[in-house]
């Protein structure tokens, strides 16, 4: 049975793959393989012989017209050693596989890359050990910003995961493993990848009603490719304040709640809101045309999101508070306040009259095709 359940687990059998869907990526997805597989057989075997043994003896042993029945004995001690000991040594077994397996993938090799994971209702945010968060999303489902995580194939990684909101579960069914994402508080399995490749990551713990959109995709790629695209992602502060703020609302997964185009979403539009007065459940509305003000809302609904509620929609977000630091909430403000209509172009100069005329000028002289 110890045989058959390891190659049946190692090769991909056709209960393994029945019951899996696909091949363990990994060394550790196998061993987690074995152990399922293991314990499959040993349930099936047994269950076989003993409901064998007790359709056996239901028939030799029933109850005939004119024979008096015959009085079952009340105790045997060996038999009940017997029934005792031996499913103890199969138990034991299971307990030392499950934990020896269990342990491997909590502890990370000291080599290992630590990527950190924060969960957010509904998103994972990623972030490199060299600051770097990647930008490239995918459509997975009915989830059309679902965010894409490399992985460098042949090395060790360990993801190092926390909550900003709920209980979360960060789960990659190919590699056989999932582990809770707890609020303030830091838990971590590491990972190998042994050839490219994609794999889906969902959330294995309820957390809202957009749980089942919590998606992602971990794609393997080769190392060499993984260190160029990872230093590639670094931020480049010489970029305008608005671009370096559309590029922290989709790393952080801001537009998984708010809209730029007007749409109807879990949060408010940012389409157009800027310079708009906005309707505060029992307080002062948001004026209009007052830049001060809305730029003071804009910072305080991301550090503190329940101090003015918009009204129409329900007060789901969680504090961001230590999240950003002063530089990227005015980039963020900069960003939310170039997507309405009535924020101001930026300032051009004129030059005086006699300096336009001189570069007209200027500008005739050097055309050669006008002389």
């Amino acid at each position: 049975m110890n045989m058959l359940s390891l190659t049946l687990a190692q090769q991909g059998g056709p209960l393994t793959r029945l019951i899996f869907g696909t091949r363990g990526a990994s060394d550790l997805a196998r061993d987690t393989d074995y152990v399922f597989m293991w314990i499959l057989w040993f349930c099936i075997i047994w269950f076989v012989f003993l409901m064998g043994l007790m359709t056996f003896w239901v028939i030799k042993y029933r109850r005939r017209p004119g024979v008096p029945m015959q009085r079952s004995p009340h105790h045997n001690t060996k038999l009940e050693l017997a029934w005792t000991i031996l499913p103890s040594v199969f138990l034991g077994y299971m307990f030392y596989i499950g934990l020896e397996g269990y342990l491997s993938k909590l502890v990370a090799p000291t080599n290992a890359e630590t990527i950190d994971v924060v969960g957010t209702k509904w998103d994972w945010l990623i972030t490199y050990d060299n600051g770097a968060n990647p930008p490239d999303k995918t459509v997975i489902g009915g989830k059309p910003d679902a965010p894409v995580i490399l992985i460098p194939v042949g090395r060790p990684v360990q993801f190092r995961m926390t909550s900003r909101d709920v209980l979360h579960s960060f789960w990659i069914p190919d590699f056989r493993f999932k582990f809770d994402v707890i609020p303030n508080r830091y838990t971590s399995f590491w990972i190998e990848a042994e050839e490219p490749g994609e794999h889906i990551i969902f959330c294995a713990e309820y957390c809202g009603d957009k749980h089942s959109e919590m998606l992602g995709q971990l794609v393997a790629v080769p190392a060499e490719e993984y260190d160029r695209l990872k230093a590639s992602w670094t931020v480049d502060l010489s970029l305008p304040p608005v671009q370096l703020g559309e590029m922290i609302a989709k790393n952080n997964g801001c537009l998984g709640c708010h809209t730029t185009g007007g749409g109807v979403s879990v949060g408010s539009t940012w389409h157009n809101a800027w310079g708009n007065e906005v309707p505060i459940e029992g307080s002062t509305n948001i004026p209009a045309d007052d830049p001060l003000a809305w730029d003071n809302y804009i910072v305080e609904s991301i550090t503190n999101p329940t101090a003015k509620i918009h009204q129409g929609f329900p007060p789901v977000m969680t504090s961001y508070a230590g999240v950003f630091d002063e530089r990227e909430l005015s980039w963020l403000v900069a960003y939310i306040t170039s997507l309405s209509e009535k924020a101001a172009p930026p300032a051009q100069e004129t030059p005086p009259a006699d300096e336009q005329a001189e570069q007209e000028d200027q500008g005739e002289d050097s055309n050669p095709g006008e002389q």
